[in-house]
């Protein structure tokens, strides 16, 4: 009898593969069995090509805004630091998405803010203080162009009136259905004409993209009265800082890849080689995956090098701890095990995608 999640090949493991293609969250898998979680970057559909090229796996990210034209933001009233409010903003969204570490640069940001704005000499400068800050990427940003802005008329539900018939209605006697009230109310729709410019500081290379996308600001449900411009900047502006973190930054994701038990195919004393099995995914359901890992040697050397499930682990194992090389090693005797025609569409999932990462890991 094994223990935990069994993943034999010639099984249909249609739940995990389900879960992977969909990369739900590590703790509903969980629920089906011990698991390693293994992180890595996803990247968007406009820029991703581009951006690998780019990034090479370097993920030291400097961010600096150029300050606006004068002219651009007189007409709203806007007197905050233009600079500050979306180099924040940016920020906050680019960590969010786990990839890049953002390092900060106050010191030299005031000269890099100058060069952004007059973009003279903007990209040797550039590279020349992000490698003196030991940054491997800066993100230059700039607005591009003033705001512009739509006040118009759209058809918004009225919770808070739809709240109070339900209430009345129930208060005489009805069932309290209603329908929905929708009011018409104005809306501002307010684009914030931003770029986001990433230079790569050890070659030079850039990916750009520039939001154009309107942001809708509404009033109350019923209001008449056009929003102003000034009240719509602030998330007009977040929505653009979302938007570059979206283009211009990869996103992490978590893929919980499930351990082996079966000792099918095994040779030597199977009651120890799956009681090691046992003892290193029980470890691991603790997360500690090191006491986890000298189980599963121990569990490979009683198999006399044969058990398929403690090289699946160790090379699940390895790849969660970065060793590339020694998680390759794992992987090729799982595959060499099995034979090119027993291999699982999950198993080959999970395979190409730590090919994927080795690549962009080369040396390590």
């Amino acid at each position: 009898m094994t223990k935990g999640i069994t993943m034999n090949p010639k099984a249909n493991w249609k739940p995990f593969w389900i879960a992977v293609l969909t990369l739900v969250s590590a703790v509903s898998m969980a629920a089906c069995g011990p698991t390693i979680p293994i992180k890595f970057p996803t990247y968007p559909d406009s820029t991703g090509a581009q951006l690998k090229r780019l990034l090479q796996g370097n993920r030291n990210l400097g961010i600096v805004a150029a300050q606006p034209n004068s002219s651009f933001l007189s007409r709203i009233n806007y007197n905050d630091d233009w600079s500050a409010t979306i180099e924040a903003a940016v920020s906050s969204a680019v960590t969010e998405r786990g990839f890049f570490t953002v390092v900060d640069i106050e010191n030299r940001k005031d000269r890099l803010r100058e060069l952004a704005h007059s973009q003279s000499g903007l990209t040797q400068e550039s590279l020349k203080i992000g490698r003196e800050l030991q940054i491997n990427n800066m993100l230059i940003i700039s607005m591009t162009r003033p705001p512009t802005s739509q006040c118009t008329t759209k058809m918004v539900a009225d919770y808070t009136g739809y709240a109070m018939q339900m209430a009345l209605a129930k208060a005489n006697g009805g069932s309290g259905e209603q329908a929905q009230l929708k009011k018409a109310t104005k809306v501002m729709n307010l684009t914030v004409f931003v770029e986001g410019k990433l230079i790569s500081v050890e070659t030079g290379q850039t990916v750009r993209y520039s939001n154009s996308e309107a942001h809708e600001y509404y009033n109350s449900a019923g209001d008449q009265n056009c929003p102003s411009e000034l009240a719509a900047f602030d998330p007009a502006l977040q929505k653009a800082a979302n938007k570059i973190a979206d283009n211009l930054s990869p996103k992490v994701v978590t893929l919980p890849v499930p351990l082996m038990d079966d000792v099918e195919g095994s040779r030597g004393n199977l009651e120890r080689v799956e009681k090691f099995l046992g003892d290193g995914n029980s470890w691991a359901e603790n997360n500690d995956f090191e006491s986890a890992s000298k189980s599963w040697k121990r569990a490979l050397s009683e198999s006399g090098n044969s058990s398929m499930s403690a090289m699946w682990n160790l090379a699940v194992y390895n790849w969660y701890k970065g060793d590339y090389r020694e998680a390759s090693q794992y992987f090729d005797k799982v595959k060499g095990e099995l034979g090119p025609g027993a291999m699982s569409s999950s198993m080959m999932f999970v395979i190409g995608k730590f090919r994927e990462q080795q690549e962009a890991n080369k040396g390590r």
